[in-house]
């Protein structure tokens, strides 16, 4: 079954239950099931004792980030009791004084926090949804602002944790095909403008947020948010927290109480980071420090060493042990739910990758074509494999490769545009994938359900898509990788003013 047509059972069913359904226990247990029976041939047995070794293997491998995501509930409920989001609000709301200042704030704090696209979801969720809820924003809007500027700011630059993976594939894919015209560093650098996706996303996220078009169900999100005052659906069952609202919180919050535990947050990461990278072999360059390093490992010290500080910080103002320990089990309760998701979407993810499913899609793609084909052909199927996967890294580790090989052979000059398009691919199908994990983690940092995240992102991922899809076979067809992207820019503002024309003709008849 593996490397087979039968490969892409799996992660098809799981996407379709999850959109018919709406209910991600269920998909993603179904396509665990249905994956382990696959790779064991439908032995029942084997089946079980390979989902329980992957089960295992993704606590002990991944078992950093779901602690992490843990302690950022805990945190959250903390930082609400000690009244330091409150106060944050309240400066927030006097230095952005509308609702499009909100939006625009929340983008732009994203290339503060560019070094980790998983921090970045969880960080800005947690503070600036205090902000953004005094405007009726959305929880749907708020999830998709984050998601929108995180990965692809961590991929526009070369010193965040993403790009550092990136740069390393790239450089063993240069050795592995004798390549000598390009070094690591300098590939990722040249290939950033054919990344059409990362770049139009930015750019339509920007619009979106000033002139505040919307899109399919996120237009009726806003409405009611706008009209009601509701800002989440809770049909779909536990809102990550969406218990806050009924903790209590001390009158007496300063914005020190947010700002400390935060800060030691940001530090102690990016120190610890750069203690663990450079204890490294070679690490001599900033690149290389963060090749070494391990970010999750990093922010796990990090969100312990917030969450003792704003421990600390209640203790001397004497708060009462009964509220203490509530705020920390709220914490744990409404985030319980998410990394429960996560970890079946860790589980999922590691079933489909063992049963070939990137290879097998490569497989297709290594025959006789032009190459000017090459650049869209690897951003769809980059795409479809991280939509199957839910990882960036994990596909652009399957597809840098293959198109390496494939122009070295043919045409080197096309290997830029190649890296350009398997990572606008990949940054396309994890915005787009239930099974990613930064998905999941933007749903948690703005309080939202994962599917109406998922449901009110893809509308403009699927923009940004076609506008790049024309991006690529333009440069195929041109060779041109600034043509290409000049494109792809026009695309999508032409796409978002028309389909924000349409609206308005829909409301006036």
């Amino acid at each position: 079954m593996e490397g087979t047509i039968f490969s892409l059972i799996p992660p098809i069913v799981t996407i379709a239950l999850i959109i018919i359904t709406k209910r991600l226990f269920l998909s993603l247990g179904v396509g665990i099931v249905l994956g382990a029976l696959l790779y064991n041939q439908w032995h029942i047995f084997d089946s079980v004792s390979n989902i329980f070794n992957i089960g295992v293997e993704v606590l002990v491998g991944d078992g950093k980030i779901l602690i992490f995501v843990l302690l950022i509930g805990i945190l959250s409920s903390l930082l609400y009791l000690s009244g330091g989001i409150n106060a944050f609000s309240q400066w927030g709301t006097k230095v952005a004084k509308t609702r499009a200042q909100s939006q625009m704030a929340t983008i732009f704090l994203g290339f503060f926090t560019w070094f980790d696209d998983a921090f970045s979801c969880l960080f800005r969720g947690t503070v600036m949804r205090s902000v953004t809820d005094k405007y009726n924003v959305s929880h749907s809007k708020l999830s998709y602002l984050i998601h929108s500027s995180s990965a692809p700011v961590a991929l526009l630059i070369p010193v965040s944790a993403l790009s550092a993976f990136i740069i390393s594939i790239i450089d063993g894919v240069l050795k592995s095909n004798n390549i000598a015209e390009y070094q690591a560093l300098e590939a990722f650098l040249l290939a950033i403008p054919s990344n059409f996706y990362t770049i139009t996303t930015i750019v339509l996220v920007i619009i979106v947020a000033y002139t505040g078009i919307n899109l399919g169900q996120m237009q009726r999100d806003e409405k009611r948010a706008i009209e009601k005052n509701i800002l989440f659906d809770t049909k779909h069952g536990k809102i990550p927290g969406a218990d806050e609202s009924k903790l209590p919180s001390r009158n007496d919050g300063k914005m020190m109480d947010l700002l400390l535990p935060v800060l030691a947050l940001i530090l102690v990461t990016i120190i610890t980071a750069v203690t663990i990278g450079s204890a490294g072999e070679g690490s001599n360059s900033p690149i290389e420090l963060l090749k070494n390093t391990d970010i999750i490992t990093s922010l796990l010290y990090g969100g312990i060493c917030a969450n003792i500080i704003i421990l600390v910080r209640l203790i001397i103002k004497k708060t009462s042990a009964g509220h203490l320990s509530s705020t920390i089990f709220s914490g744990i309760k409404t985030t319980l739910p998410s990394v429960t998701i996560l970890f079946l979407a860790l589980v999922t993810a590691q079933i489909i990758s063992s049963l070939g499913v990137g290879q097998y899609l490569a497989s297709l793609i290594q025959g006789n074509m032009s190459i000017a084909w090459l650049p869209v052909i690897f951003f769809v199927f980059a795409a479809f494999i991280s939509y199957s996967i839910g990882s960036t890294l994990g596909t652009a580790g399957i597809m840098i490769p293959i198109g390496a090989e494939i122009v070295a052979t043919i045409d080197i000059t096309f290997l830029i545009a190649i890296i350009g398009a398997v990572l606008a691919g990949t940054v396309f199908g994890e915005h787009s994938s239930p099974l990613s994990d930064t998905t999941i983690l933007a749903s948690i940092g703005s309080s939202v359900h994962p599917i109406d995240h998922m449901m009110t992102q893809l509308p403009y991922a699927v923009l940004s898509s076609i506008a790049s899809i024309i991006g690529f076979l333009v440069l195929g067809f041109t060779n041109s990788i600034l043509i290409g992207l000049g494109v792809s820019l026009v695309a999508v503002v032409i796409g978002i003013f028309f389909l924000k024309s349409r609206q308005a003709k829909l409301k006036s008849t």
